[in-house]
């Protein structure tokens, strides 16, 4: 009865315990732990030390790096030389557009610049030109003093007094100013006959004289530079 009655009662607690998480007990009174509580342990173990989720979770390399990178946006090295080389062959077209634009507009500039010397050469040659016409002009004027002072001396002959030496200075000086101004008698007695010179008014039969030479000068012809003020009137022969 005393043995009995050292005998540990069991509780509704401990008998819980010992049909769900506590596992069975064994003869001794002692409790056997099932295979659930086992593994609930052991993940709890796991949880409680830091090394064994890193051991758990796989490391990262440098692949799995490169995609992450390549996910987040990053080109890759091909699509950059690519971009390189379109950016490259947009310049170049420019630059060869612009070379080529620059060789016209220098070839217009070297045209505008010849055409503007030549404009100007033109300008000023047509500029002398109608100076001399003009003085031409004014000349052909006053030329007929200088015939009627030549008739007269062909009406006085070999005379030489005081008043016709007087006359020849008037005469010798009005022809050095029309020397001064440019203006030249044109030769015409014994050469050939030249149009662009000489008027015939008469043609003659003259003993050794060759044909179309001019015999006689009837008005003397006068030049200016390369215009003809007015052309030697000649006989000249057959």
């Amino acid at each position: 009865m005393r043995d009995e009655e050292k005998q540990p009662e069991v509780t509704e607690c401990d008998a819980a315990q010992g049909d769900g998480s506590g596992g069975a007990r064994d003869a001794g009174g002692e409790g056997v732990p099932n295979e659930a509580a086992m593994d609930r342990g052991e993940d709890a173990v796991a949880a409680d030390v830091p090394g064994s989720a890193r051991e758990k979770s796989p490391r990262k390399t440098a692949g799995d790096r490169t995609e992450r990178s390549g996910k987040h946006g990053k080109k890759e090295p091909a699509a950059d030389i690519e971009r390189f080389e379109a950016e490259l062959a947009r310049l170049t077209g420019e630059s060869d557009n612009l070379r080529a634009e620059i060789k016209d507009l220098k070839d217009k500039w070297l045209r505008s610049v010849a055409e503007f010397d030549n404009y100007r050469k033109r300008t000023r040659k047509e500029w002398d030109l109608l100076q001399q016409r003009t003085k031409a002009d004014l000349i052909l004027n006053v030329l007929s003093v200088a015939d009627d002072f030549e008739r007269a001396f062909s009406v006085v002959g070999d005379r030489d007094d005081d008043f016709i030496r007087g006359i020849r200075l008037i005469y010798n000086k009005f022809a050095a100013t029309l020397e001064e101004v440019g203006v030249r008698k044109i030769e015409a007695l014994g050469t050939a006959f030249d149009p662009t010179y000489h008027m015939a008014v008469a043609q003659i039969e003259r003993e050794g004289a060759e044909s179309d030479t001019v015999v006689e000068v009837v008005e003397e012809g006068y030049s200016l530079g390369d215009i003809v003020i007015r052309p030697a009137k000649v006989v000249i022969a057959k």
